[in-house]
């Protein structure tokens, strides 16, 4: 069954009503609470059509700053180590690949020029964890990453 394209829209809209309630400072401890009815509401968007890029966006830069906000705990969705591991699965590059296109992007075609910009916003909540990261294979390649977003597009 396909869902109606008005659905993602729906889905959006609670996304964004418990987004942004699950910014606020004055909910506390709560705000994970907001945060996961939030991540519910954008699973849905992606399963109704929301491409897969611009849903981890979005559900990488709450985590990041609930997990900068409040401190890391176990919980998956709250533990720094594995946003490390979903930002680098989620990336639509290998790092060596991304390093070459990234030379001299502005000769690349179109989809490599939006493979490396995808890269770039997929990294951004990387920066606001680094601090709560454990000393790990996965974060030293994430700090190779991190380095190399700056000459990404």
């Amino acid at each position: 069954m396909v869902d109606p394209p008005g659905l993602i829209n729906h889905w959006l809209a609670v996304w964004e009503l418990n987004g942004f309630l699950a910014r606020q400072p004055e909910q506390g401890e709560g705000r994970r609470t907001w945060a996961e009815t939030a991540m519910y509401a954008l699973d849905r968007a992606e399963a109704a059509g929301l491409d897969a890029i611009t849903a981890n966006v979005s559900r990488f830069h709450l985590r990041a700053d609930l997990i900068d906000d409040l401190g890391p705990t176990g919980a998956p969705l709250w533990n720094a180590d594995a946003l490390a591991a979903d930002i680098l699965a989620a990336l639509p590059l290998r790092r060596e690949q991304a390093a070459g296109l990234a030379a001299n992007w502005r000769q690349r075609a179109r989809s490599e020029i939006l493979a490396l910009r995808q890269c770039k916003n997929l990294l951004v909540p990387a920066q606001s964890i680094r601090g709560h990261l454990s000393e790990t294979p996965t974060v030293r390649e994430l700090d190779e990453w991190l380095a190399l977003r700056e000459r990404l597009p």
